[in-house]
């Protein structure tokens, strides 16, 4: 399966974008689909806030499933901001209900692999997952 979803970066179209991917992973399991897709969800959220804070842009999404089971996820943007890494990971709770944070942290959990790039002009981050592992 291929497929690439363009959205403006806005909440509004985030929220619309998650209702077309829970539709496009219906074949996955509730656990497996609802995992993946807040990640992303959480993912495309960041790059509306931070990436682009404010600024007008797209979010393009391009899913992949390959032969062998893998989810390959590619998220390009052309947002004027990059992505800091910290020095250490975040000191996150899953059990305290904290209100920020906690975005990257589901993205880890959620795939086996997450590679960002800073590129002239926008971002990309790669996320990896084993299907059905």
């Amino acid at each position: 399966m291929n497929k690439t979803i363009r959205i403006p970066a806005t909440l509004e179209a985030v929220s619309r974008m998650t209702a077309m991917l829970e539709n496009t992973l219906a074949a996955l399991s509730l656990e497996e689909r609802t995992s993946i897709v807040l990640a992303i969800q959480e993912l495309c959220v960041n790059i509306v806030r931070h990436a682009y804070a404010g600024a007008a842009g797209d979010i393009e999404l391009v899913l992949r499933i390959d032969d062998d089971g893998w989810l390959i996820l590619v998220v390009n943007d052309t947002a004027p901001n990059a992505y800091v890494p910290s020095e250490k990971a975040p000191n996150v709770d899953p059990e305290a209900l904290q209100e920020h944070g906690m975005g990257l942290f589901i993205i880890n959990q959620s795939f086996d692999e997450v590679i960002y790039e800073s590129l002239e002009g926008g971002n990309r981050w790669r996320l990896i997952r084993m299907l059905g592992a």
